[in-house]
């Protein structure tokens, strides 16, 4: 009884999270807003895992905190003059919106496509594996692959940046030329372009989170496209088909991920599918719970190896290791995994535990705070200026961090930095040609 009581807190609580994106959409008049699009992430993080699972137990202060922790990234956008902002926004005109459909733009997609799977490739081969076995033994090669990471044996290298990074490249400039086409044939095979690097990646190295983020950045971008087209509208009716119909198609794709990693001989296949489903999208609300109880100096399941003031390490590793840094992370960041009952096995913890490990919990809420503070004044930037890119790219990336903000904190990555200094050198240079030679 008191454990349902708990959860029924728990879900109040999330359902407080909602509650303030609708506030906040009713205020501004649109969801395409930082506030409400992390906001709306955290609702989806929390309440669906919270609901699904009511048989699982839950520290409802965990989710308290997490509330205010968004209502502290929200508080940030008090200061900007949002009406003014999206009243200059109405002034940019179809040329300026234009620019994304350039032929230079439609280039760099098609290169950055071809550049992301042949480097692909080349990282795999350069870890052991074979063409051969990638094309004819995926199962086995991705399984291995998969293995190899989780030990930390895997030799990234330059291939391997590069694969990221135009990965990534490929999904935004697909989000971008995507958008205006009309021709559903033509659109469609633009969108599978979009996602076939990271397809391809989670395919032959049972990599499910490229294609998380690629999903990330492709409406990230079809967002800036909505801002730069005054179409504010977060999701039409049409969009919400095509979603519906490129989840279905996705769905046997991660199903053969899943078991190229997780079924053994004796195992019921869908047993481990579902198993492999629950803890890779709701397994981290309980494992962040159950640390948060311990944290708090209640009981907690798992027992864990604590790393406070870390002072940034957690949330900012690559920036740490470049300046000398010789703290060192097992492959998984946690070494301890989280498990209830056979249901979900996880040792994804969110961003939460890495931040309080690094600034304490009031410091998180400051941190929190802060990151809103610069995310919502290149936004207000974005919507003021014409040819902001840097607020553009700032803008793409943050809504990824905002959806991988569940496992764990993006800023840790290298390839962030890289690849915002890649798409902030393309549409510079895009914006160059359309300029002075009237490339279009």
């Amino acid at each position: 009884m008191l454990e349902n009581l708990d959860k029924l807190f728990a879900i109040f609580f999330s359902i407080l999270i909602f509650a303030q994106a609708y506030f906040i959409r009713k205020i501004i008049g649109t969801w395409i807003f930082p506030a409400c699009l992390f906001s709306l992430a955290w609702f989806v993080f929390t309440f669906f895992p919270l609901v699904i699972l009511f048989n699982v137990p839950v520290e409802p202060l965990s989710v308290l905190f997490i509330v205010l922790c968004v209502f502290s990234f929200s508080l940030s956008a008090v200061p900007f003059n949002w009406k003014k902002a999206f009243k200059n926004n109405k002034k940019k005109n179809d040329n300026d919106a234009a620019r994304f459909d350039s032929r230079f733009i439609y280039g760099m997609f098609y290169f950055s496509c071809f550049l992301a799977i042949i480097s692909t490739i080349a990282s795999v081969i350069s870890n052991g594996f074979s063409l051969y076995s990638m094309i004819f033994d995926l199962l086995d090669t991705s399984g291995k692959y998969a293995a190899m990471r989780g030990q930390g044996e895997l030799d990234y290298g330059a291939w391997g940046r590069l694969s990221i990074i135009f990965t990534y490249t490929t999904a935004v400039l697909g989000g971008f030329v995507s958008y205006n086409e009309k021709k559903g044939i033509r659109k469609f095979i633009l969108v599978l372009m979009a996602f076939a690097p990271s397809l391809f990646v989670m395919l032959t190295q049972s990599a499910k989170l490229i294609l998380f983020l690629s999903i990330a950045f492709f409406y990230a971008s079809i967002f800036v496209r909505k801002i730069y087209s005054n179409q504010l509208k977060f999701v039409n009716n049409a969009l919400f088909i095509r979603l519906v119909g490129y989840g279905l198609i996705l769905l046997p794709l991660l199903a053969i991920s899943f078991l190229s990693r997780e079924l053994s001989g004796n195992e019921d296949m869908l047993d481990r599918i579902s198993s492999s489903f629950f803890s890779y999208t709701f397994g981290h609300l309980y494992a962040f719970s159950d640390w948060f109880s311990h944290y708090l100096g209640r009981s907690s399941e798992q027992s864990y190896t604590d790393g406070f003031y870390s002072y940034g390490n957690y949330t900012f590793q690559s920036i740490f290791d470049f300046l000398g840094s010789e703290k060192t992370f097992p492959a998984g960041i946690y070494e301890e995994y989280f498990s209830y009952r056979g249901i979900f096995t996880t040792n994804l913890y969110t961003i939460f535990r890495g931040l309080i490990y690094d600034f304490g919990g009031v410091g998180t809420l400051l941190f929190m705070f802060v990151l809103g503070l610069i995310i919502h004044g290149f936004f207000y930037q974005l919507l003021n200026s014409r040819n902001s890119w840097a607020a553009c790219i700032v803008f793409i990336i943050s809504i990824v961090c905002f959806q991988a903000s569940f496992i764990i904190s993006l800023f840790m990555a290298r390839y962030m930095y890289l690849l915002f200094v890649v798409l902030y050198l393309l549409l510079a240079a895009n914006d160059y040609f359309w300029r002075k030679y009237k490339i279009q």
